[in-house]
């Protein structure tokens, strides 16, 4: 059995839910966190109105004016996520940058001689990122791989009728979500929840399937360790990658499972 010298990569909570199943595994002998801005872009203010009214409509607007008046002044980036890392993971190194990308990221990750990365809530990486790790990295996608490759979870399996939700570990290439697959499960999903099937879907997420993904991430990496790690390669000719959903699309939802619920027309 090898132990090894993770480097986990993440721009979201999630990947500090993941950090703390990371540290309990006898196989990882350090762990370094290493976030970055989900967003790498700059975008002016137009454009990030424009984009939060596509994604969240005239409520995300209400929300986030509501949030700039309850915090004027904008934290440095990451610091959220290391005030949270500190909290539940004390002693485990953490590094942010805003780009992975930039020389100093790079420079900086080689020096640390990583064995595995480890990959979540991040945006697509270049080989030059990737393949620094010595046995390359595992990305964790909570989606059926490849049929639904890319964002939003379970929105798009409700959606078109699919009453289960995969979870998949694989291997990070320079195709989204494309690498082979070390893991797979899927789990039950309520086609016509109660109440709004938005919120159902956003708590599905936190208590089914980022808890599951982060066991399992932490297996795939055990597995990984001890040599016992098998690997398939994915049909890409099933593939089918999906985008955030719209605030168009979430309402086209919602009508969709009051549909539902009101049983097959006679």
């Amino acid at each position: 059995m090898a132990k090894l010298d993770v480097v986990l990569l993440t721009g979201g909570v999630i990947g500090i839910e993941l950090a703390e199943r990371l540290v309990e595994v006898p196989e990882v002998s350090s762990l370094t966190v290493v976030t970055t801005k989900l967003g790498r872009k700059p975008a002016g203010w137009l454009d990030k109105v424009r984009g939060i009214h596509r994604l969240e409509g005239p409520p995300g607007l209400f929300r986030a004016a509501a949030e700039r008046i309850r915090r004027p002044q904008r934290r440095p980036a990451g610091a959220d996520l290391a005030e949270l890392l500190a909290r539940r993971c004390p002693g485990v190194r953490h590094l942010h940058y805003d780009d992975y990308h930039r020389t100093e990221c790079l420079d900086h990750l080689r020096a640390l001689a990583p064995d595995l990365g480890v990959v979540v809530a991040t945006y697509l990486l270049r080989s030059s990122v990737f393949s620094i790790p010595r046995l390359g990295c595992l990305n964790l996608h909570m989606g059926r791989a490849p049929e639904f490759r890319g964002s939003s979870p379970g929105f798009y399996e409700m959606l078109e009728g699919v009453p289960e939700v995969g979870v998949t570990i694989h291997r990070v290439s320079d195709r989204l979500d494309a690498g082979g697959i070390l893991l797979q499960e899927g789990f039950p999903l309520d086609l016509a929840p109660a109440g709004d099937p938005v919120a159902y879907l956003q708590r599905y997420q936190r208590e089914v399937l980022v808890p599951n993904g982060a066991r399992m991430m932490a297996d795939a990496v055990a597995r990984l360790a001890r040599g016992e790690a098998g690997e398939s390669a994915q049909d890409l000719t099933r593939s089918r990658t999906r985008r955030r959903a719209t605030y168009a699309q979430k309402r086209e939802l919602r009508r969709v499972v009051a549909g539902r619920r009101k049983g097959p027309v006679a």
